[in-house]
């Protein structure tokens, strides 16, 4: 049984029909890259083959400026886009997803300058990011900073980019830290450390890297405050709605898309396997015909289509604002924040549910229900899309109280 899509973009009429014929190319994949699971898992990042067909359907491109040859699509889109690629293989949909909004935040968050730099390349940019540093040792030079050592965590995509959006602390002269910020450099100079070794979401690469004695230029720094409130020096953008998309509620509500992708493919895969299955030590020879199975999937379904519908409008809405050339408000980026937790917990019920209706059959390495059920529980780990800690932040903003995060 296939689970039709139940949402279009909502572009102009020339975008829809690119945004359409992305989806439909996402879709075409999703035999392939089920094929290509296993190899995906033991590389540890995704084969070059599937590299390859990423490129020929245009899906690192996503985020890439019309000012630099790009076709960028809405957010509404992009979400319709990765969710397909979930259906086929999480680490996918999270290679795609992680690329394409680091790439989105460098032509957003620099100057002409450097986006000229990035994306004026030889080869198309694609470009990978970590928020938060596990060590950053940065000195103010002239002309830029000098990162004198550095080390990050969980940078998904970093095989497969050319730039490296890196956040570090900025300093004055004195050593005095004013912001945080983000460096851009190149892929070139960093190194990977190769230690991405875990059971779920196998396939995203997502290793540690570091750099020593670096120089980054100050057109190649930019101080995430200013993002964070819309104050974007993307100027030579100004006539491209897409990059002024209020910047951490995008950056949250991205992450779900993949979850959301897996979420239908755990119900595809539980429908597909129950001709095969009764349910031992009942009188049941085929579980589908158990009224239980027909209360899991009721429930289950309800859940990943309750979790679509919030997550497109809140990527309506940030589209709508984007287009508008407002900087979405304060209370609407924090329901972004609540709601994605929400949605998160949703898909992650969802695909639990389905996986406890396999049994002991869950055990089993090779069935295809066991690494969705892994990769659904890794992805909804994700500080950005923790329920508890966003309900509290939403929470304590109901109470008038500072929400106790930046990350809004």
């Amino acid at each position: 049984m296939s689970i039709k899509p139940l949402y279009r973009s909502c572009d102009s009429q020339g975008a829809s029909q690119r945004s359409d014929e992305l989806r439909t190319y996402a879709a075409s994949l999703i035999p392939t890259l089920k094929a290509r699971a296993a190899e995906t898992a033991r590389l540890g990042y995704l084969p070059s083959e599937t590299i390859q067909d990423l490129e020929a359907g245009g899906l690192f491109g996503l985020t890439t400026p019309r000012k630099y040859g790009g076709e960028p699509v809405s957010t509404r889109a992009f979400l319709d886009i990765v969710t397909e690629l979930g259906r086929g293989d999480t680490s996918v949909a999270w290679v795609v997803t992680l690329l394409n909004v680091s790439t989105w935040g460098a032509a957003t968050f620099f100057g002409e300058e450097a986006a000229d730099e990035v994306f004026g390349g030889n080869q198309p940019a694609r470009v990978a990011g970590v928020l938060t540093p596990r060590k950053a040792v940065v000195k103010k030079v002239d002309g830029g900073f000098l990162i004198e050592e550095g080390l990050w965590g969980f940078n998904s995509g970093i095989y497969h980019a050319n730039w490296d959006m890196l956040s570090i602390p900025i300093v004055d002269a004195d050593g005095k830290v004013l912001d945080y910020g983000f460096a851009m450099v190149p892929k070139a100079d960093v190194e990977i450390l190769n230690d991405w070794n875990v059971v779920a979401i196998q396939g995203s690469g997502s290793s540690s890297v570091a750099v020593k004695n670096l120089f980054v230029p100050d057109s190649r720094v930019t101080p995430l405050s200013r993002s964070i409130g819309g104050d974007y020096p993307s100027t030579h953008l100004a006539d491209e709605s897409l990059f002024r998309t209020a910047n951490m509620p995008l950056a949250a509500l991205v992450l779900t898309f993949p979850a959301l992708g897996n979420g239908y493919a755990a119900l595809e895969t539980f429908i597909a396997s129950l001709p095969r299955r009764g349910i031992q030590y009942t009188g049941y020879s085929k579980q589908d015909e158990a009224p239980v199975t027909h209360l899991q999937l009721g429930e289950a379904s309800a859940k990943l289509d309750a979790a679509r519908a919030l997550l497109t409008s809140h990527a309506d809405a940030l589209d709508t604002w984007a287009a508008s050339g407002q900087y979405m408000p304060f209370d609407d980026r924090a329901k972004v924040r609540r709601d994605v937790g929400f949605a998160e917990k949703l898909i992650w019920e969802a695909v639990d549910l389905l996986a406890s209706a396999s049994g002991g059959s869950l055990a089993a390495a090779t069935n295809p229900l066991t690494k969705i059920w892994q990769d659904a529980r890794m992805a909804s780990l994700h500080g950005f899309v923790v329920p508890n800690t966003n309900f509290e932040t939403y929470g304590r903003i109901l109470c008038g109280k500072e929400p106790g995060t930046l990350f809004i």
